[in-house]
């Protein structure tokens, strides 16, 4: 197993969370630890997707280009963090993760790590 799908493995192993992607800005996936049944390829589009909308999105109010998305659904939480240039993560939680902001802050201090394993 690579370095960086051990990452991923040990993201997706803390309580509530359910799933991790790093993706391309083009919308492929690089690797990923994601629940059976998840179509990994359209959620790397999607969220490739939802990232450049939302740069567009800060371009527009000249708020600039987002650095994190967390995003509430009934069904769980999806966050996508940007590592780097052309990189970034999308982590899938459950609604009812016990510290969400324990794994947003994980996120910005090691997202170093995990471009520099990509």
């Amino acid at each position: 197993m690579s370095a960086l799908q051990q990452i991923l493995s040990a993201l997706a192993e803390r309580p509530g969370v359910a799933g991790a992607m790093l993706l391309s800005d083009e919308g492929l996936p690089v690797a990923a630890t994601l629940p059976e049944g998840v179509d990994v390829e359209a959620v790397a589009a999607h969220a490739a997707t939802v990232w450049r909308g939302l740069a567009t999105l800060g371009g527009a109010t000249g708020t600039g280009s987002p650095e994190e998305i967390v995003t509430e659904a009934p069904g769980g939480i999806m966050i996508l963090r940007r590592l780097g240039p052309g990189t970034t993560i999308f982590v899938l939680a459950d609604g009812d993760a016990p510290d969400v902001g324990a794994l947003l802050h994980d996120l910005r201090r090691h997202a170093s790590v995990l471009l520099a394993s990509a």
